[in-house]
């Protein structure tokens, strides 16, 4: 009897032990319980079937987050996973290497009134070693001479965060003392995760999502304990290029992965008065007042959604195009409903959770509030799509897939054509 007592004393040591050791870090801490709910009624009824067929193009063009179509030279231009952006040239389908970047770009815009230049986000990619160490943040590429500078790399430094918020904190803009300029190490800190960006009608103003700020902040498979516990680390900027300034606009938000700026919510100076975001492991859309009557507020747009929303797109009807990046599953519903398990879960390997293949997009109406379209591919053709772009000869689906050849491209359905 002693020997098995003595006996289970060390297996209980054991497991404490492997228990206190697998543990995740302190700033990862699992949200209270989230009740996603159903797919709506209106999301099911504008399903369309899986009959997504695109063509490809570029077969060396590696996994991608972000597509821009330049027409007048015939060509694109691709932010890639292998740390460049990429050269599409759309009448050959030949892909290739065209401006190395610091870090692993991501969203990009070109300058409005200027093709000739891109706003992109650079930050760390989970498994990429840059050649040298470099700062995240938004950079600039001039096409024309191939050459990267920085733009924007500090922010200024934020209150405390609220893990019990719903909506966030919405901070309007030109209010209160939120823009600071002359950022150094005392009023400010370096970016940890730029993930994508809209730029302002007079390019005066870039808008970049900042999904999580803690040590090891990256995109892909690092976040894995971010979308896990669910809590409210998100937050979004703005920098204002004239006045050299930057200022929170949203924090206490889960994951702010996708942007877009409202087209025709200017004031009568021109500035935009909202901003459409995407909470991707939370499955659902905002939009954030940030000006006029409704300053300082947000309203759920879709929720419950059938995949995790990422980047959002526009197309010449105003109509909102949302990448769907992957499935929801019943076990990511429970779980964030049943958050005492979460303990468990972010002490397993990454490995044990295998990825989803299933990805697709949804199509909504200017509003955002309308679902026109949208589908669920099984992942044969593409997999994990991370923006949607609907330009003038089709639509262009990114996919981040780490093995991904090639860009992806299919015709306007016919619900989508007029």
């Amino acid at each position: 009897m002693k020997t098995k007592s003595m006996l289970g004393l060390a297996v209980l040591a054991v497991a404490g032990a492997a228990w206190w050791l697998s543990a995740p870090p302190e700033h990862i801490r699992p949200a209270p319980a989230y009740r996603m709910g159903e797919i709506s009624a209106a999301m099911q009824a504008a399903r369309v079937p899986d009959d997504l067929a695109p063509t490809v193009s570029g077969l060396d063009l590696p996994g991608h987050d972000d597509v821009l179509i330049q027409e007048h030279s015939g060509q694109a231009f691709i932010t890639a996973r292998d740390g460049w952006f990429w050269r599409l040239d759309l009448a050959s389908g030949k892909a290739e290497r065209f401006a190395q970047t610091p870090l692993v770009p991501s969203g990009a815009r070109f300058v409005p009134g200027d093709d000739n230049r891109i706003l992109f986000c650079n930050s760390h990619l989970y498994g990429f070693t840059p050649e040298r160490e470099a700062p995240v943040g938004v950079y600039e590429l001039n096409i024309a001479t191939r050459a990267i500078r920085p733009v924007a790399l500090r922010v200024p430094l934020p209150p405390a965060l609220d893990p019990d918020a719903t909506l966030g904190s919405v901070h309007p803009l030109g209010q209160g003392a939120m823009a600071v300029a002359a950022m150094n190490e005392g009023n400010s800190r370096t970016v940890a995760f730029c993930n994508d960006l809209d730029i302002s009608r007079d390019g005066k103003r870039v808008y970049m999502s900042e999904p999580y700020a803690y040590p090891g902040a990256a995109m892909g498979e690092a976040a894995f304990e971010e979308a896990v516990s669910l809590a409210n680390n998100g937050r979004l900027w703005m920098f204002d290029l004239e006045r050299e300034t930057a200022q929170l606009v949203v924090q206490d938000l889960h994951f702010v992965d996708g942007i877009l700026i409202d087209r025709g919510s200017e004031d009568g100076q021109g500035v935009e008065q909202s901003l459409v975001i995407s909470e991707t492991p939370k499955f659902r859309m905002l939009r954030l007042f940030i000006g006029g009557e409704r300053a300082g507020t947000a309203e759920i747009l879709q929720e419950g959604m059938p995949g995790m929303p990422d980047g959002i797109s526009r197309d010449e009807q105003g109509r909102l195009y949302v990448a769907l990046f992957s499935p929801r599953t019943a076990i990511a519903t429970w779980l964030h409903a049943n958050p005492w398990l979460k303990p468990l879960i972010l002490r397993l390997p990454h490995r044990l959770f295998s990825e989803q293949k299933q990805t697709g997009f949804v199509v909504l109406d200017p509003s955002g509030k309308q679902v026109l379209y949208w589908l669920m591919h099984d992942g044969s053709q593409v997999r994990a799509i991370s923006k949607v772009l609907p330009e003038q000869d089709g639509i262009y689906l990114a996919s981040f897939a780490r093995d991904n050849h090639g860009a992806h491209r299919i015709d306007y359905p016919p619900p989508l054509r007029d």
